[in-house]
Formats: C-alpha cells, sequence, structure tokens
C-alpha cells in the first residue's frame, strides 16, 4: 500500500480539548441548575417567607452583582407565593440589586420586604463560599492545563505541518514524536482532566472539613454536585483518551513510521482485544443514557413524609393516589398521613425541569455514544478494508501488497501475519527466478561450447549433471517454502478459531447440540455464529464464496459485522440483520455489479429463538433449516413413522451483489415445539462426491438419514453423520468446506 498517497492530516489537539471541556460543562451545568432549582422552597423557608410574622410579600431573584441587573423567574415566584400564607402576601414585594464587593460571579439572593422596606437576604452562594472557589479554581487549572497540552503536543502539530509542507523534519523532532505518540492518548486525558481530578479532591477535603458551608442545604448541594462531577470527568478522559487514540491509528500512524517499519508492530504495550473494545462500546450505549434518566428521576422524588401533615382529606388522598381513590371508604373523609408515608411522587414543576434536564442530559449522551461507536466501527472496519483491497490486488497478481498495522489487537495480528506471508512468497519468487535465469545462462553457454567443440561433450555431460543436482536442491527449497506457507496459513486458522464462539460458550446456552465442522483446507470459508440477548437466541449457520484463505477472510468480516449490528440493536429482527449484513458486504467490497466483477457473497440461515414463547423467526439466504418434528406433516417419501422433517426455505438471493433486483428479505415466524430437531447447514455435506458412481449425496438422502437418527442423542447424531460421510465419500477428496448444526429444543 503507497502510504505517500494519503494526504496528510492536521493534528487535533485544542480541538478534542475545547470540545471534551464543552460537554463536560454540558453535563454539569444542568444537573447544577436542576437541584439549585428544586431547592427554591428550602430557600424561602429559610428567609421566614412561609412563617406567617406579617412581612408583605417576598421574591426570589438571581443578581448579577458587576451588572446590576435582575434575572426574575415567575415559575419560581409562582411557587414561593404559593407556598406563603395569603397573610404574608398582603403587602408588596421589594427588588434589588445587590453588588458583591469582591466583583465575583452570579449568586442568588432571596429578599423580603416589610412595611418599613426592610430586607433580609440569603446568600445561596455564600461569599468565597464553595461553589465560587469551585468554580474560579476550575478555571484558572483549565487555562494550565490548556497551556500545558499546548507545549505537549506542539511538537507533533509541528511535525504535520512540516511534512505537510514537504519540508525537512529536525532529527530531534523526528524522535521526540516516534517516541512519544503513543502516549498522548493517555497523556492528553490526564492534562485535561487533572484539573478536574484536582477539584474533586478540593471537594471532597471541602464536604470532610464542613465548616464553610452557610448551612445544611448548601451542603446537600455540593455533596450531589460532587458525584456528578465525577461521572463526568470519567466521561471527558475517556471521551479524549478514544478520540486521541483513534486519530493516532487511523490518521497518523503512517506519517510518524516508515512503510517498511508498520509492515509489522510498532506499539510498545502487549496485544489488545477487539472483544474488550466491543464490550466497552457497548456497556457504554447501555449505561450512560440510563443513568442520566435514573439520576434525574431519583432527584425528582419527593417523599409523602416531606409535606409534614398529619392527615389527609378524600381529596388529598385522591390526588395522590390517583384513579385507586375510587376504592376508599366513601364515608372516610379525613385520613391518616401514615398511611400514605411509603409513597413517594412527582410535583408538577419539577416533571417539568426532569423532562428538560432528561433530554438535556441525553443530547449530550447521544454525542458521547455516537462518537464511540464511530470510532469503534472505524477502528475495526478500516484496517480490515485496508487488508481485503491487498488480498484483492494480490489475487488479481500485484505481488509486494503490504498492508499497514494499525492496531495492536486480532486484526493487527492478521496484518502482520499477513505482511509476513507476502514477503515471504516475494522472497522465495525472487529465489527462484533467479535461480531459473542463472541456470538458463548456465545451459545456454554449455550448449554453445558443446557445437563449439566435441571433444568436451563429457565434460558438458558432468555439467548437466551438476545442473540436475541444482534442480533438485531447487525443489527441496520449493518444498521447504511450502511448509514455510501452510505454517503462515494455520496460524490464519488460529486467528479464524478465535473469532468462532468458544465450545464453552454454545454449551452454556445450547444445551443438546452438535457442530460437525470440516475445513475443505486448514481455514475455512463456512462459520457458525452464536448470541444470546435476553430471551433472544440468536443462532446462524454461514457459507462464504470460495475456501481456504479468502473463504476465511469474507467469514471473518461477516461474524465481525454480525456482531456489530446486535450490538447497536439487540431487538433487531432476523431478515433486518440480514439487509444490514448485505449492506455491509457491498460497501466493503465495494461491489457495483458491473460485468466481469466478483461475485463473492454469502449464503446464511439465521433462526432468532425466544426461549420464552418457543416463538422462532428465520430469515435465510440461499440456505434452508430442517425442522424435524413428531406429527408434523411428513416430507414426501420419507420412511418416518412418528416423525416428520419440514423443511423451511429462505430467500434465493445471496448476501452481496447479484443479476437481480435488490429486494428486502422475509423474516418467517415459527413456533416451536418440546424435542423439535433443528437442522442448519452449509452445502458442503450435500455436495459432497462419492458412491460408487462419484455423484453428489444431495439433499433427499441427507433428509431421509436425519429421520433415521432423529431419536439419538445430538452428540450421537454428529459420530453418526460422520461415519455416513467418511463412508460415502470413500477414497475421494473432499471438495468444499462442510458444517452443520444439530440443535435440540
Amino acid at each position: 500500500m503507497q502510504m505517500g498517497q494519503k494526504p496528510v492530516p492536521g493534528y487535533y489537539g485544542f480541538r478534542i480539548y475545547f470540545l471534551s471541556t464543552i460537554l463536560y460543562f454540558f453535563l454539569v451545568i444542568p444537573f447544577l441548575m436542576f437541584l439549585a432549582f428544586q431547592r427554591v422552597p428550602a430557600i424561602a423557608e429559610k428567609a421566614n417567607l412561609a412563617g406567617g410574622d406579617g412581612r408583605a410579600g417576598a421574591q426570589l431573584r438571581m443578581v448579577a452583582p458587576d451588572s446590576g441587573m435582575f434575572y426574575s423567574q415567575e415559575a419560581i415566584d409562582s411557587m414561593i407565593r404559593e407556598s406563603v400564607p395569603a397573610e404574608a402576601l398582603a403587602g408588596e414585594a421589594q427588588e434589588d440589586s445587590v453588588k458583591n464587593e469582591t466583583g465575583a460571579g452570579f449568586r442568588p439572593h432571596v429578599t423580603v420586604g416589610n412595611e418599613e422596606h426592610q430586607e433580609t437576604t440569603i446568600r445561596f452562594f455564600e461569599e468565597k463560599g464553595p461553589f465560587e472557589i469551585y468554580f474560579r479554581l476550575l478555571f484558572y487549572l483549565l487555562i494550565i492545563s490548556f497551556l500545558a497540552g499546548l507545549f505537549f503536543n506542539l511538537p507533533f502539530k509541528r511535525y504535520l505541518r512540516l511534512k505537510r509542507r514537504e519540508k525537512k523534519i529536525p532529527g530531534k523532532l523526528r524522535a521526540y514524536c516516534r517516541k512519544y505518540l503513543f502516549f498522548t492518548p493517555v497523556v492528553n486525558s490526564v492534562i485535561i482532566t487533572l484539573p478536574n481530578l484536582v477539584i474533586v479532591v478540593f471537594s471532597l477535603v471541602y464536604i470532610i472539613i464542613g465548616q464553610r458551608f452557610p448551612g445544611d442545604l448548601e451542603r446537600d448541594l455540593f455533596i450531589q454536585f460532587f458525584y456528578i462531577t465525577l461521572v463526568a470527568t470519567l466521561l471527558e478522559f475517556l471521551f479524549v483518551y478514544f478520540w486521541q487514540r483513534h486519530r493516532i491509528h487511523i490518521k497518523y500512524i503512517e506519517h510518524f513510521f516508515t512503510e517498511t517499519e508498520l509492515r509489522e508492530k510498532v506499539f510498545r504495550r502487549k496485544r489488545g482485544m477487539i472483544r474488550n473494545r466491543l464490550m466497552m462500546a457497548s456497556g457504554m450505549t447501555t449505561f450512560l443514557p440510563l443513568l442520566v434518566v435514573l439520576v434525574y428521576l431519583i432527584l425528582s422524588l419527593t417523599s409523602i413524609k416531606d409535606l409534614d401533615m398529619d392527615v389527609f382529606t378524600r381529596e388529598q388522598a385522591k390526588i395522590l393516589i390517583g384513579p385507586m381513590g375510587t376504592f376508599m371508604n366513601p364515608d372516610q373523609e379525613i385520613l391518616a398521613a401514615d398511611k400514605f408515608s411509603m409513597l413517594f411522587y412527582v410535583n408538577a414543576v419539577d416533571s417539568i425541569i426532569m423532562i428538560v434536564g432528561i433530554a438535556t442530559g441525553i443530547m449530550a449522551s447521544l454525542i458521547y455514544l455516537m462518537l464511540f461507536i464511530k470510532w469503534t466501527n472505524q477502528d475495526i472496519t478500516g484496517p480490515v478494508k485496508e487488508l481485503l483491497t491487498n488480498i484483492r490486488n494480490t489475487r488479481e497478481g500485484e505481488p509486494g501488497q503490504y498492508a499497514i498495522v494499525r492496531t495492536n489487537d486480532e486484526i493487527g495480528e492478521l496484518a502482520e501475519g499477513y505482511n509476513q506471508m507476502t514477503r515471504k512468497m516475494k522472497d522465495y519468487l525472487e529465489d527462484i527466478s533467479r535461480m531459473n535465469r542463472e541456470l538458463e545462462q548456465k545451459v545456454k553457454e554449455r550448449t554453445r561450447e558443446v557445437v563449439m567443440q566435441k571433444e568436451e561433450i563429457e565434460a558438458q555431460k558432468e555439467e548437466i549433471e551438476a545442473q540436475l543436482d541444482l534442480a533438485t536442491m531447487q525443489r527441496d527449497t520449493i518444498s521447504q517454502q511450502k511448509d514455510l506457507i501452510l505454517d503462515s496459513i494455520q496460524y490464519a486458522e488460529r486467528i479464524q478459531s478465535a473469532l468462532l464462539p468458544p465450545t464453552t460458550y454454545l454449551s452454556d446456552i445450547l444445551k443438546d447440540h452438535f457442530i460437525l465442522f470440516r475445513p475443505r483446507d486448514i481455514v475455512s470459508g463456512d462459520y457458525y455464529w452464536t448470541t444470546l440477548r435476553g430471551d433472544r437466541l440468536m443462532i446462524a449457520v454461514a457459507d462464504c464464496t470460495g475456501h481456504g484463505v479468502p473463504g476465511a477472510f469474507l467469514s471473518m468480516l461477516g461474524i465481525t459485522y454480525m456482531n456489530e449490528i446486535v450490538n447497536r440493536n439487540e431487538s433487531i429482527r432476523a431478515n433486518q440483520i440480514l439487509d444490514e449484513l448485505r449492506d455491509f458486504v457491498i460497501s466493503s467490497l465495494h461491489q457495483t455489479g458491473s460485468r466481469g466483477e466478483a461475485r463473492d457473497g454469502i449464503e446464511i440461515a439465521l433462526c432468532i429463538i425466544h426461549t420464552g414463547t418457543h416463538m422462532m423467526e428465520y430469515a435465510g439466504a440461499n440456505r434452508p433449516v430442517y425442522l424435524v418434528r413428531e406429527g408434523a406433516t411428513r416430507e414426501a417419501g420419507s420412511s418416518g413413522r412418528d416423525h416428520s422433517l419440514i423443511q423451511i426455505r429462505g430467500d434465493r438471493m445471496p448476501i452481496g451483489i447479484y443479476e437481480q433486483e435488490v429486494v428486502p428479505f422475509t423474516s418467517q415466524e415459527i413456533r416451536l415445539q418440546e424435542n423439535d430437531s433443528l437442522y442448519l447447514f452449509s452445502d458442503g455435506y450435500v455436495d459432497q462426491l462419492g458412491g460408487p458412481d462419484r455423484k453428489t449425496f444431495r439433499s433427499k438422502r441427507f433428509r431421509e438419514f436425519l429421520l433415521e437418527i432423529r431419536e439419538h442423542p445430538m452428540e450421537v447424531q454428529k459420530k453418526l453423520l460422520s461415519e455416513r460421510l467418511e463412508q460415502w465419500q470413500g477414497n475421494v477428496e473432499q471438495i468444499d468446506d462442510i458444517l452443520v448444526m444439530g440443535i435440540r429444543i
């Protein structure tokens, strides 16, 4: 792959810092506003607005000491007026702008006016209080962290700028960037979150000391705000880390290292795993939105005990418990409050605030989720597409195609193995060509000498014998080269096996089952796939175009995309999985349907079994499913007495491009019964040549044999199927990959 053809990207430093900080405040500020708004009645009570002491009026306001501007909120005024007795509202509410002597920040005030225009002011943010210190200190630390980030990232930015302008790069700058490039995700994450960590420690110390809080109200608010900042700090760290890591693997790595270096791993740490990355992405897509909704919901709940009432009227009780109030005793007008003490409710104002807060939090969560999913998808599909392109070019006769080892996981290990195999094959071909040229030249020289000097015929004979010895040596060399190539393919088989569901995992979710899996070559174009999502058991058997190494690469692509589809939508239907898988395959293989283009694709049978209802969804692409059931309509020509075989056919089109118009796949629903047996299989078993006339085994003979062995346990059925295949095959070689999966309900 020619890396020089790709444009040199710009280095993201300030952009990542700025956006991560914005998202941090986008999560924290709505929570703070929500908590502050909830405590308006408590502030009013602290100001003795509900004391009934004859004061004439009240109003809560936000005062900007530096500007002298009032920020009144009618909704808050209404709440306070409803909480104050009528005699306390006889006067007029007086508003006054209070200017802070230190000139720092906004402070909410509660002002109470009486006949003599006296006022009592409660400062929600006490002067030099925790919130003012918190945000002031955070502001200064953020400036320092931005400057530290600029100092750390400036060499990388300068390096790419010089490379983009095709100028000479100093040796020290190159050495620095190559040494610290893979540390930038962690270092940048620490730099941008270090101010938050310092603030967290400050908050914890402030909470433990607790002497500078004006009261319990401010302390409770600050403690809840402290928990929110912990979650937001963790998200900010992950956001910066994954973004910077994605940029390094996909955008930067080929511009800091040479093409020769990138044929092998240049990472300093141990190999990672795709599974861990997918698990983290799946966890983020479920945990973060649920956490936002749960926090706002819990904060919006109000206990009945907080009303501080001994009894309820019949109308008040109906308001609290809703339609269930119709079951109350009609003669009982007064109800004891202790009957409702265990209940919670959400008042009208809190419900509006809760909805607005949830919407704001989910918006921020969606930004995180979309970016995390995008980076995870590109980190997996990008290197796979590059590897497939190199394989396609090699197959079309372009030797010396090398892939960039971008990631430190299974895909990177696969790319490294491919590069080693390509290098060895190229060296072997060059050695053979060189030796053939040398041999040809020597034969010409010896022939010319024989023509010129007949007396040297004997000497020429000895020379020819020497050449025969050389040819024998070449044959031995080629045999050794073949062994090395087989070693590389066997290593690829280990990688493919790692992507298939482990035997222990299948034993946990499929109690009575078997898998008969016989690749024709070392690696296989057939694969099986199983996963359990809630009460939905998903099972698939697929047959990719070709076999050996090309089929194995396509099968690994299919497994990766099916996992990605299910992780994005666990409730997706069977036909929708095939539709999205087809779109992925066509896009990844760059299929356009033009004449002469390769028709690579996948044939698959996919079943989704609802374990609670035994309802099965089935969708297939050129592959059927056999269902053996007691008392069903018998298959024509079958010899079963009590059991029959039902053939469930799929759609007659593959996963990939083909000559007809692309239409959506269809889904069939079948209710399963106890002791039903399902059989999913590729075409390798029924297409195997053998028998006395060297014919294919055929589907009809396969169905009849399944009915014969139906009552045996699944493991015994596997053994019988294997023995029957060997008996039929005889001395004929295996012509295709063979995969049969049996499941008993």
